[in-house]
């Protein structure tokens, strides 16, 4: 839960608050990125800050829903305030105003507004399209009252309207930071030796020491990898660095030596002490550079001596500062560090970890190196983000750029409203279920291409696409999986399509001269591969129109057992 009172909202929409900006337009801000899941760069863009803005505080185009989302945003000081109906009323005439050509042309030459004209201009031609419809999004930090619920379902049939109020917002608030790990008092020993300490802008302290591995090993959460929430990636295991990090702690007469030749290591705490003499105290720590030394040393506790030290930076910094990523981030910028592993304590993918290990906790979804899921069936962000690829944005010939996943195109494939936990699992459930099918695939050279599994998300995307209860599956996966019958039921309905689906790519695959086709060539091609997949669902669509195969909404729909 979280608290959206009027004080603690202050403090909640602090980093979204800048000079100009009313605090509803903050809250809309943090309301975007942390419920509706954008970027912070997409949310900058469709916010309309300022005067004049018609009841409209932003645009969204909604791809996924096929809508266009107005959102209004308002806050109250009063925690007993709630929420009538009059404000709905008004932002129901705001959204009427953009529902006609003539309102939209209306809008544009009379708004003062230049970012709400920029936008309505920019996304005009949705605004006339018939595939789109027009959605309001009210959000609030104050309940619903009974007259704002009556006139909700009062116009139901008539306009399309969310209230996100303070009781649906907690409800449906995740978490998207890693906090500092509550730990108890640390002593380090410093008797014999000199170390730096500085102040930084009075917002953190920061202490340069050669601490003794004897104490660096007692630090709690080294067993269960928990001291390194914070790092950009946990223990990697038995690579080269911490082979020689243990070969050099079996050989005594390096200890001496071994500062000298040591990049050191950084901790970050919430408290730190150096009053008593002789000791530097920390508590609330976590090591955000140096997980493999640590890990190594502690793995070779046995071989540690006073004599072996390691250059050590600690700081103590504001828990929850938007410094602490900063640090991370900077501190492991060197080589063997992957794009994955700087996205891995984003909002977005500590969001999604803590979703899925919240309602699907037979799952893992591993965000960094070296995370360890125990006996957990794991879904590593790397595979998320191909199957996002494929089976949302329909490209599936980007999956092998792994930088690209986590690079440029992280945005695209993660920071979209749709994107939940429950899309990932149900998504991961379907690939796996692929997985399976593939040795049905002839040739088998094909079968056993990487991209191939790929295809097939993506060609199952444009059959249910193409359906009318497989467009609301494509919308909302985890509706469809809510229960162990539905588990079943998706399980079952898919599998008859990928049958059906081999089928055609099979026969497809034949005509073009089965084993001396060229599909890796094809595959590499975007014009291609959407060629090769429309001769696919051309020859699915035909036999479904002939009712020689039933579609996902006759078999979902279908009351017998599939």
């Amino acid at each position: 839960m979280i608290n959206l009172d009027y004080t603690n909202l202050l403090e909640i929409v602090q980093p979204y608050k800048v000079s100009g900006r009313q605090e509803s337009s903050s809250f809309l801000y943090w309301f975007l990125v942390n419920i509706y899941r954008l970027d912070i760069i997409e949310v900058q863009n469709i916010v309309c800050d300022g005067p004049g803005d018609k009841g409209i505080d932003g645009i969204y185009i909604n791809d996924n829903e096929e809508c266009i989302d107005l959102f209004q945003s308002k806050i109250v000081q009063k925690s007993t305030k709630t929420l009538g109906d009059t404000q709905v009323k008004e932002f129901i005439g705001s959204i009427q105003q953009l529902e006609t050509l003539e309102g939209i042309d209306s809008v544009i030459s009379s708004t003062v507004n230049t970012q709400l004209k920029g936008l309505i201009t920019e996304y005009k031609e949705y605004f006339v399209s018939s595939k789109y419809t027009i959605r309001g999004v009210f959000v609030t930090n104050s309940e619903k009252d009974h007259n704002a619920e009556s006139l909700l379902k009062s116009i139901s049939s008539s306009i399309n309207l969310v209230v996100w109020d303070k009781s649906l917002i907690s409800k449906m608030y995740v978490p998207s930071e890693k906090a500092i790990p509550v730990t108890s008092e640390l002593s380090f020993d410093v008797f014999g030796v000199d170390y730096a300490e500085y102040n930084v802008d009075n917002i953190a302290r920061v202490v340069i020491a050669p601490i003794c591995a004897t104490d660096l090993v007692l630090m709690e959460g080294i067993d269960n990898q928990q001291l390194f929430d914070l790092n950009l990636r946990k223990s990697l295991g038995k690579t080269k660095v911490n082979k020689d990090i243990a070969k050099s702690v079996s050989n005594l007469s390096e200890h001496k030596q071994f500062l000298l030749y040591h990049n050191g290591i950084t901790v970050i705490c919430s408290k730190l002490d150096t009053t008593e003499k002789d000791k530097i105290k920390i508590q609330g720590y976590s090591v955000v550079n140096g997980c493999q030394s640590v890990s190594s040393l502690y793995e070779n506790n046995e071989k540690v001596t006073k004599d072996l030290r390691i250059l050590t930076r600690i700081i103590e910094i504001e828990p929850g500062s938007e410094l602490i990523p900063k640090i991370t981030r900077n501190s492991n910028n060197q080589n063997g560090i992957k794009p994955r592993d700087f996205r891995s304590n984003t909002a977005i993918q500590v969001r999604l970890q803590t979703e899925i290990n919240k309602n699907y906790p037979q799952y893992f979804y591993a965000i960094k190196s070296g995370d360890n899921p125990g006996k957990l069936s794991v879904i590593e962000n790397e595979l998320a983000g191909r199957i996002l690829l494929a089976f949302d944005l329909k490209e599936p010939w980007l999956i092998q750029r792994t930088k690209k996943i986590f690079d440029e195109s992280h945005h695209d494939i993660f920071a979209r409203p749709e994107v939940t936990g429950g899309r990932i699992v149900v998504l991961f459930v379907i690939y796996k279920k692929i997985e399976v099918e593939l040795s049905k695939i002839q040739p088998e050279l094909f079968a056993g291409y990487q991209i191939t599994k790929f295809f097939l998300l993506y060609l199952l995307a444009e059959v249910l696409g193409n359906d009318d209860v497989g467009k609301e599956f494509c919308k909302h996966p985890e509706n469809f999986y809510s229960n162990v019958n539905q588990q079943q039921k998706l399980v079952d309905c898919i599998n008859i399509i990928l049958g059906d689906l081999i089928i055609d790519i099979n026969g497809e695959f034949s005509e073009k001269g089965g084993e001396t086709f060229d599909f890796k060539t094809s595959f590499k091609s975007p014009n291609l591969l959407r060629k090769f997949k429309n001769e696919v669902i051309t020859s699915y669509n035909k036999l479904v129109n002939r009712g020689r195969v039933e579609s996902f909404s006759q078999l979902w729909n279908t009351e017998h057992q599939i």
